[in-house]
């Protein structure tokens, strides 16, 4: 794989793969990757979501509560967090969903 990017933007990078996805979906996709960093707890993967959803680079789009009867909250990538991945996502990370803000 290329180069390890920010764990932040990674985020965003997983999140555009998927139709959406949850902080406990994250850190089990991205645990091989950032599974031995200090960083790798849930509440930091919580806060970088909440702080992308602020920025307005991805949408909260479905709830739960899961089997402990704790919320679950999905999020996908919007129209401004594709457009952050086409200009700043290396281009050895190949996304496979390259496609223009505009066009979904």
């Amino acid at each position: 794989m290329a180069e390890l990017l920010p764990l932040r933007f990674r985020m965003l990078h997983y999140i555009s793969t998927v139709d959406k996805t949850s902080a406990d979906e994250i850190m089990k996709a991205l645990e091989p990757e950032y599974g031995t960093e200090k960083q790798f707890r849930k509440e930091v993967f919580v806060e970088h979501l909440l702080d992308m959803k602020a920025n307005f680079v991805i949408d909260d789009n479905d709830v739960t509560l899961d089997d402990k009867g704790e919320l679950v909250i999905y999020y996908s990538i919007n129209g401004e967090g594709k457009r952050l991945l086409n200009k700043y996502l290396p281009k050895s990370w190949n996304w496979k969903n390259n496609v223009t803000a505009g066009s979904f």
